[in-house]
């Protein structure tokens, strides 16, 4: 069964939530942001505004299902699930605290956006994907450590501010969206954005989009549907990437009932 006939299979809210969160979890990890087991997702829980599923420690981002997330308020107390939570919970809480339009976070450490992230360099409009970012977004400085404490969370929350996504220097990024589908396809173009300039400096200096072309195509360009079409894509090709898998999975499972 594909990711798509899952979702639409399911008829609990809170259920296709949680898959769709995993699947974007998957997704991201499969894109360019792995980092062992390290980096995590979270989905403010429908209808709930103080509550959210997120990714549970111990495993990769390309390794989460729905079994492995678990449910936490907004006290830092885990209400449900299997698996230990992840030490920066207050990157979420605090951000959800603030952001009544955030219901979806996304904290990784992709390569090319950490590397970017130890310059203190603003991005600028060098492809398509980076018109989203053409206004310079905030690099949170304070620390470069984890973010454990829910006074670090809120610090990182303010300098957020109403940015769609902040550099952690010397550490990654922090990406949000109102929904799991926007969040997923933001950090997924901001690494490709950075992965594209690192490029392009590599072949001599770069030309860039001026500001007002940036915000028309942006416009233009990242539509709702057109944001949906880019997730769907981005499941097709995690679909493609899991067959082998499920199909392994499939004929060990038959070899195991002869």
């Amino acid at each position: 069964m594909s990711q798509t006939d899952k979702l639409d299979s399911e008829k609990n809210e809170a259920e296709k939530q949680k898959l769709t969160l995993a699947l974007a979890c998957r997704i991201l990890g499969t894109e360019g942001h792995d980092d062992l087991n390290l980096g995590h997702l979270s989905a403010r829980a429908a209808g709930q505004s103080d509550l959210m599923y997120m990714k549970g420690r111990g495993l990769c981002l390309s390794e989460v299902h729905a079994e492995d997330l678990v449910t936490i308020d907004f006290n830092y107390q885990k209400q449900a699930g299997q698996r230990d939570t992840h030490g920066e919970l207050p990157i979420h809480i605090e951000i959800y605290k603030k952001r009544m339009d955030v219901n979806c976070i996304v904290h990784t450490h992709p390569i090319y956006a950490t590397a970017f992230s130890a310059t203190g360099q603003t991005l600028r409009p060098v492809n398509n994907q980076s018109v989203l970012f053409a206004k310079p977004l905030p690099y949170f400085d304070l620390v470069t450590d984890l973010v454990v404490t829910p006074e670090l969370g809120q610090a990182l929350a303010d300098k957020l501010g109403d940015e769609k996504a902040i550099f952690m220097k010397n550490h990654g990024i922090v990406v949000v969206g109102e929904t799991i589908e926007q969040a997923t396809v933001l950090a997924f173009l901001l690494e490709r954005a950075l992965k594209t300039l690192f490029i392009a400096r590599v072949f001599g200096e770069p030309s860039f989009t001026d500001s007002e072309e940036a915000d028309r195509k942006a416009q233009r360009i990242f539509t709702e549907p057109k944001t949906k079409a880019m997730w769907d894509a981005l499941v097709r090709q995690l679909d493609c990437k899991e067959a082998p898998l499920r199909i392994l999975r499939l004929l060990e499972g038959q070899m195991a009932k002869r």
